[in-house]
């Protein structure tokens, strides 16, 4: 069947990407995102900046990054789905700006934010308040990277689910294996809260589903750091049924990301 991947990073450093598994996402080059979706038998991906462009001036508020995404979205508005990485700590006037004008530019659907990263809570308000206002206002998903102690942390993330519940929350990782049960916690509380599977044992996937459902799990490749044959791989060998399968690598992903049903092809394996 046709999937969508919701979690690409794009813009990997050529130094890095030497080392990972899918070595052509590179700054610059849209035509490579589509030649990896069609590699993986992907109609959509979800694509958001590797890191800072790391060349002078420093791009500490990830605009030069997001602009590439950007870039890639005008260039493939049916396939790309593109999300813009926040830093909220330079202040609410700037990032409300940064985010009205990726919106207005590219179409931007999401936020990906990284809390460790960038030196921030994700349950502080006064610092990420502002940039979820901004969400909540144009019906952005906000992804959250997951489960790497002390701030990535699933029982953090859930604050900003509870204060705003018109904004749907993804967990990535579901909560890299260590706080899976918060992950868990977090969904069981907070209907607006989703997970991805990418980097998860295939026991959190289980576990997950068992908990809480596949209505709430969205396949992810993590690529370039993960292959997407493999992360795939592990929803085919669990015992879910066909049913299952099609929520977890495509419906879940449509109805989060904004992605009309018309363009998915119907299922069948």
């Amino acid at each position: 069947m046709k999937v969508i991947d919701t979690h690409m990073h794009f813009g990997t450093d050529p130094n890095v990407a030497a080392h990972t598994c899918v070595p052509y996402l590179l700054p610059g080059d849209p035509d490579s995102v589509i030649r990896l979706l069609d590699e993986q038998n992907a109609s959509h991906g979800v694509l958001f900046p590797h890191d800072r462009v790391m060349s002078p001036p420093w791009d500490a508020d990830y605009d030069k990054a997001n602009k590439q995404v950007g870039e890639a979205v005008k260039r493939y508005p049916d396939r790309i789905i593109g999300a813009a990485r926040i830093n909220p700590t330079f202040g609410a006037q700037h990032t409300q700006a940064l985010i009205d004008t990726y919106v207005e530019d590219w179409n931007c659907r999401g936020l990906k934010l990284v809390a460790g990263y960038d030196f921030y809570r994700p349950n502080d308000m006064k610092v990420v308040g502002p940039m979820l206002d901004k969400a909540a206002e144009h019906k952005l998903t906000v992804l959250f990277h997951s489960g790497d102690a002390p701030r990535d942390l699933p029982s953090l993330q859930a604050r900003a689910a509870k204060e705003y519940p018109e904004v749907t929350f993804v967990l990535a990782h579901i909560g890299m294996h260590l706080f899976l049960w918060e992950a868990i916690l977090a969904c069981q509380d907070y209907p607006n809260i989703y997970v991805d599977i990418a980097q998860a044992f295939p026991y959190d996937i289980k576990t997950f589903i068992r908990n809480v459902g596949a209505d709430r799990l969205t396949y992810g490749s993590d690529v370039p750091y993960q292959s997407p044959r493999v992360e795939q791989e592990k929803l085919r060998v669990i015992g879910l049924s066909e049913e299952e399968l099609d929520l977890v690598f495509r419906r879940n992903a449509a109805r989060i990301w904004g992605i009309p049903e018309a363009s998915i092809e119907p299922s069948g394996r």
